[in-house]
């Protein structure tokens, strides 16, 4: 108990310090070829919608790359839609153990998808820390660590497509 204390104070620390220290590098995005999807795995995500919106923002499905959090699982595995990561990710001192997490926080990702709604310290963690360019999410999460916010329910994927679509012709990125 006292580890998993000092972990969450860990992680807490390092996602505000890479909130604090975060450059948005949203103009360098003039069109996407790669994306990043971020979601709550113990959530019921179709993942086959977010490889649809891939294709409708013109990404090929090989430049898209979707890492779920699984609460409460003692083993992961990597399917071959998505990479997964729990709080065994992590050690103590909220350094990452993971080489697919650190992979995909590494990758400077065009824009990065945080498609969850229910904050969480370990999805936070990864959006805040991740290179992306642009970062988009859900109104319901800290909005410093994103650069667009929508503002629609997890459940509605086809409203939130639409609305993202929507803002991303408005600056000129699709």
């Amino acid at each position: 108990m006292i580890l998993k204390g000092l972990k969450r104070n860990a992680l807490k620390k390092s996602v505000e310090s890479h909130i604090k220290t975060r450059k948005s590098r949203a103009k360098e995005v003039s069109n996407i070829r790669s994306l990043a999807v971020l979601i709550d795995a113990s959530q019921s995500v179709n993942i086959l919608s977010l490889v649809k919106l891939a294709n409708e923002l013109g990404v090929k499905s090989e430049s898209l790359k979707v890492m779920g959090y699984k609460e409460d699982q003692k083993e992961i595995t990597d399917d071959k839609d998505a990479a997964y990561y729990n709080d065994k990710s992590f050690g103590v001192g909220g350094s990452i153990k993971s080489n697919s997490l650190t992979q995909f926080i590494n990758k400077d990702y065009d824009i990065l998808i945080n498609f969850y709604s229910e904050s969480k310290l370990e999805l936070d963690y990864v959006a805040a820390a991740s290179k992306a360019k642009f970062k988009v999410g859900f109104a319901e999460i800290d909005n410093r660590i994103n650069d667009l916010v929508i503002g629609s329910a997890n459940q509605n994927t086809n409203l939130f497509i639409s609305e993202l679509k929507k803002y991303l012709k408005i600056l000129q990125i699709i």
